[in-house]
């Protein structure tokens, strides 16, 4: 049998077992517990509608093996302890449902977050790291020395692996990517800045016996010869596995969506061998996050070794906090055979309270858009001004075109009952494109509009969408978006520039999503472990949508507090279609929550940014609690932000 074909053999084979794996895992009986909360300002979120109505706001409420039991007063909720129960005073503090991030991915943020990776590698140990955390300009300058040292420290043949920051408030995003084959930009002026780029030629000269990755905080990567041959033993086949390219960055299937990526090269290539340090760092960097009072995060889970390590960890009950996962690994392959679609459809759901399948993607979707440059400015003012990148990335050619192969395949995987979710959707125009297959796969299967809108099939990002005009067949198909406010915050003063104030009309469009009643949700997209930003900048920028610039755009697309609250937890519980178990406190539901250091619906709005996370609860299993409140109670201080040396440790 040849290579390929035992390749693509052994493929299945692993995709049997992992799915086997994943639907009949069992995870570690989880203790009983009896647990009372009271004398807090429990903000339940028990009403899903689109009004500010957040439902009921309770007092107290009762949890047992690791559920919901009863919400109610004080008086009510004390009156059901037993011998066996914990008392928790909560002293009046505000309690939140736990918050669901529906386009995560922390697997790729994880190996970029300094605490979580410093406390897995040491020197001493398998792979030698170091982060460069200044502006792009100092990073390019101080680079070959921090690369000399590393070089002198390490041992032939020894990994050194190097990640380069966008800054404590992502100052430097996004241009800051172009280190890695380009010139940054000063954010400010938009001007280029730094005298030198990091290039395969530099890695070769500077580290000849070394494989040598370096990274941004997203997937972007430059890597020298050690390290390509190092990848080429592992990905052999180009025809199959994902190619590998030096300083391209990636999000999907290389020639799809920009590979290489390093979301392979650093689980599959550079920790090869190390498969015990890269499930801690993988699992302390899910803990780092529900420290931010994350509980529910959905996502392509890009690679089976990620899976691999997920479904490891919650088969040991050691899975902190909650992921919805989909499929996109070797699309163009595996989403060619009927056989395969047909299964992606019947796992849908299945899985663990913690590890579920949520369906599938085919590519991403692409950046072309029906917007239109103001006047005045074009490609050469863009470049002008230093946003040549913003506008190339915002003017692509679509991915969903009538004649092209994804098209067919999103045609076929629709009609076989799959559901479309977790795509990166840039441009108004390919989603134009996409729901357009969606509807007439859905009509081709015999499907009812009931049965449609059952799927909620997902466009995720909303950079730029949806338009106005576009919200009628949203409605019709029951679309769900997710947007990440992070395009409110780095993007809207490009946008402006290029597009002009309709456009960015467009841009994380959440009011017309409410005015709509279309469900939609909360996604950073970005790893905020490097930084000193929270869950809760996010969810400020929905809400006053302040950019970067200190200026607002788009006001008419702003959500009240509670909106805003609904989109980040309930909300985003339903896009995971868990809403009946998850995303609010209610009985019956599982008891994730988070405890607040100030009362989310009373404070100022600019103070919302600032709201720190005292404690998360998943499952009823503290998974964050900071040291004055764990003192308080009698307890542990927990959680990767505690224990690793975060902020939070010194709360």
């Amino acid at each position: 049998m040849c290579n390929t074909a035992v390749s693509r053999l052994s493929g299945w084979i692993a995709l049997i077992v992992l799915f086997g794996n994943l639907s009949f895992a069992q995870q570690a009986p989880q203790q009983a517990n009896d647990q009372i909360y009271f004398n807090g300002k429990i903000v339940t979120v028990d009403n899903m509608d689109f009004t500010s109505n957040l439902g009921t706001i309770a007092q107290a409420f009762h949890v047992r093996d690791g559920k919901i039991l009863h919400v109610g007063s004080n008086a009510e909720i004390r009156a059901m302890t037993g011998a066996a129960t914990k008392q928790i005073d909560l002293k009046g503090r505000t309690v939140i449902p736990g918050i669901a991030l529906t386009h995560e991915h922390p697997w790729d943020w994880n190996p970029g977050e300094p605490f979580p990776v410093k406390a897995v590698l040491k020197d001493d140990s398998k792979v030698i790291v170091r982060f460069l955390e200044d502006s792009p300009e100092e990073n390019v300058k101080n680079f070959p020395g921090v690369l000399k040292e590393a070089v002198a420290k390490a041992r032939p043949g020894q990994w050194i692996y190097i990640v380069l920051t966008y800054g404590k408030h992502y100052e430097y995003a996004p241009w800051g990517t172009g280190r890695l084959g380009r010139m940054g930009m000063d954010p400010k002026s938009y001007d280029p800045v730094g005298e030198g780029i990091i290039n395969k030629a530099q890695l070769d000269s500077l580290a000849p016996n070394n494989p040598v990755v370096v990274r941004d905080v997203f997937v972007s990567m430059q890597f020298n010869q050690k390290a390509l041959e190092e990848s080429q033993k592992v990905f052999a086949e180009p025809d199959v596995n994902p190619p590998l390219r030096t300083g391209a960055s990636g999000g999907g299937e290389g020639g799809a969506g920009g590979g290489p990526s390093f979301r392979w090269m650093f689980q599959n290539v550079v920790m090869k061998d190390y498969y015990p340090e890269l499930t801690e760092i993988m699992r302390l960097g899910m803990d780092w996050w529900a420290g931010y009072g994350m509980t529910l995060f959905a996502s392509n889970m890009y690679d089976p070794m990620n899976l691999r390590v997920y479904t490891d960890l919650d088969r040991a009950g050691k899975f902190p906090v909650r992921h919805m996962w989909s499929w996109n690994w070797r699309n163009r392959y595996f989403y060619s055979d009927q056989f395969f679609l047909n299964t992606l459809a019947n796992l849908q759901g299945l899985g663990t309270d913690h590890l579920w399948f949520g369906g599938g993607t085919i590519v991403q979707g692409r950046s072309c858009t029906s917007a239109k440059v103001q006047e005045g400015s074009s490609l050469a003012t863009a470049e002008q001004h230093g946003l040549k990148g913003y506008y190339e990335a915002r003017t692509g050619n679509c991915a969903y075109t009538p004649d092209s192969i994804f098209s067919k395949q999103l045609y076929a995987y629709i009609k076989a009952g799959g559901r479309f979710v977790n795509h990166h959707f840039i441009g108004d125009g390919d989603v134009d494109n996409a729901v357009a297959i969606i509807d007439r796969a859905s009509k081709d299967a015999g499907m009812t509009e009931e049965q449609v809108r059952a799927k909620r099939h997902t466009f995720d990002h909303s950079v730029m969408f949806p338009r106005p005009d576009q919200v009628g067949i949203f409605q019709r198909l029951g679309i769900v978006t997710s947007g990440t406010p992070f395009e409110i915050y780095l993007g809207s003063p490009a946008a402006m520039s290029v597009w002009g104030e309709r456009a960015t009309n467009w841009i994380v469009p959440k009011k017309r999503l409410v005015d709509a009643k279309l469900y939609n949700s909360l996604e950073l997209d970005h790893a905020i472990g490097t930084s000193d930003l929270t869950i809760f900048d996010g969810i400020s920028w929905m809400i006053t949508r302040k950019s970067w610039d200190g200026k607002v755009y788009a006001p008419d697309q702003a959500v009240s507090r509670e909106i805003a609250l609904k989109i980040s937890t309930v909300w985003g519980a339903y896009y995971a279609m868990r809403e009946n178990v998850m995303g609010s406190i209610a009985p019956g539901r599982w008891a994730d929550f988070a405890v607040l250091d100030r009362d989310y619906l009373t404070i100022p709005v600019d103070d919302i940014e600032n709201i720190r996370v005292l404690m998360t609860v998943v499952g009823g299993k503290t998974v964050h609690l900071v040291p004055s409140l764990a003192r308080e109670l009698g307890m542990q201080p927990a959680g990767a932000q505690v224990t690793l040396g975060g902020a939070p440790a010194n709360w």
